[in-house]
């Protein structure tokens, strides 16, 4: 009976001791299940504002706002057109637009293909038709047409422009 007396409170001891201990805080390898919850993904916002980028992008280059259109790029972006080599970083795009606008580019207008998403929503892409008219040899009307590819970035909410090809 002694020993049963004893065992009891041991037990008790233990129970008191180890129960009533503060708890170790996580470590980064502990198995502790996180009681926040990321946002969700709204993709629908998401394929409205790369939409919205788009019809800005359009507005911009008919008006000749160079400023306004590099505001969509990813400082490391890489642009490739037809007949072209690729063009390397927002410096060097910058003057490509520069040039570009001076062809008095109108009747300029894109039509969405769709709005894509990577699994983990980091990176879109958007693929359209375009057409435009500009000044060809001796200032005579051009009408070109083509596709286009745009890949973006999820960077702090804001979509950029990381790579883009047109035919």
């Amino acid at each position: 009976m002694r020993s049963a007396g004893r065992f009891t409170m041991v037990a008790v001891a233990s129970l008191l001791l180890f129960g009533c201990s503060k708890p170790t805080p996580a470590t980064a390898d502990s198995a502790a299940v996180s009681t926040t919850t990321p946002a969700a993904f709204d993709e629908s916002a998401a394929r409205a504002q790369i939409l919205g980028a788009d019809s800005a992008f359009q507005r911009a280059l008919v008006s000749k706002q160079v400023d306004s259109l590099m505001v969509y790029y990813d400082p490391d972006v890489v642009s490739m057109g037809a007949n072209a080599k690729p063009i390397k970083g927002t410096t060097d795009l910058r003057a490509s637009y520069d040039k570009a606008v001076l062809a008095n580019n109108r009747n300029l207008s894109f039509q969405s293909g769709g709005v894509n998403f990577s699994n983990d929503h980091s990176m879109a892409w958007d693929h359209g038709t375009y057409s435009h008219t500009s000044d060809g040899p001796g200032g005579k009307p051009v009408t070109k047409s083509g596709s286009f590819l745009n890949v973006w970035k999820n960077v702090g909410g804001k979509w950029l422009i990381v790579a883009e090809i047109g035919t």
